[in-house]
């Protein structure tokens, strides 16, 4: 089956980290063929996510945001328009909305009370991965995807899958090298120059600065000069580059900020 695609959205930071933390266990756990593809705080990111990232996905959405924000129904209405087979899960602490979802006439895949017991949250996450995940997911084997060998030292070398590459950029401290960025958060410097890296990398990266390239399919929003990317982080974009980078990432979309 193809890749089920989990998308996360709130806008508390402490949560978010949290619930990060929690589905990337439950993904485990569940055996599927899942992968956390967004860690979001704002409506916005997650259109914007959800609008250049076709496929089956799955999305855990906070219901309340802050004032002058979309709130969770609206949320499910555009992303119904994007995807109308994507499926959503709400989380929240109010367990009286409930109604006001019915009543609203969206589609929620699910409901999970937010809960301080991290055991039944993660038993939460993998109810719904499972029920999301197509029949045969659980014994499907992963698709392949292209990896990049990264020499550290003599014999030694890191095998790096590409599409969880999220940026790279030069190392200001140590001369001749650069750092791969990864989705969650990992780092891995070796010598090489940024040309090189481009041309390893290929045209899914784009150069947005001298000293960094940016994965386009985790961009989600450039705003004041900072790109931001799905996993939450946000690098700079040069102001030469600012049009070019917002028109091939952003050219195909409809959305407007909420």
């Amino acid at each position: 089956m193809d890749l089920l695609h989990i998308t996360l959205c709130d806008d508390d930071r402490f949560t978010l980290q949290l619930a990060s933390e929690q589905l990337k266990k439950a993904i485990s756990l569940s055996r599927t063929n899942a992968q956390l593809c967004c860690v979001a705080s704002s409506g916005g990111d997650l259109l914007r996510y959800l609008s250049r990232s076709p496929g089956p996905s799955l999305t855990f959405l906070d219901f309340d945001f802050g004032k002058g924000e979309l709130n969770g129904i609206d949320l499910v209405r555009r992303i119904s328009r994007i995807d109308p087979d994507a499926k959503v899960v709400f989380v929240t602490s109010h367990t009286d909305r409930g109604m006001d979802i019915l009543k609203s006439g969206v589609r929620a895949f699910g409901f999970i009370e937010k809960a301080p017991d991290p055991h039944r949250m993660i038993a939460e996450y993998v109810k719904y991965l499972r029920m999301a995940a197509l029949p045969d997911s659980a014994d499907a084997p992963p698709q392949p995807v292209p990896k990049l060998a990264l020499p550290l030292g003599i014999d030694e070398v890191a095998e790096i899958a590409i599409p969880d590459i999220s940026w790279v950029d030069s190392v200001k401290s140590t001369p001749h090298t650069i750092c791969y960025h990864t989705f969650d958060g990992s780092r891995i410097a070796v010598r090489d120059t940024m040309d090189h890296a481009q041309e390893l990398l290929g045209e899914t990266f784009l150069r947005c600065h001298r000293s960094v390239l940016v994965n386009r399919e985790h961009v989600v929003s450039l705003k004041n000069g900072m790109i931001r990317l799905s996993n939450g982080e946000s690098v700079v974009c040069a102001v030469s580059r600012r049009r070019e980078i917002a028109a091939i990432c952003f050219s195909k979309e409809n959305i407007d900020e909420p």
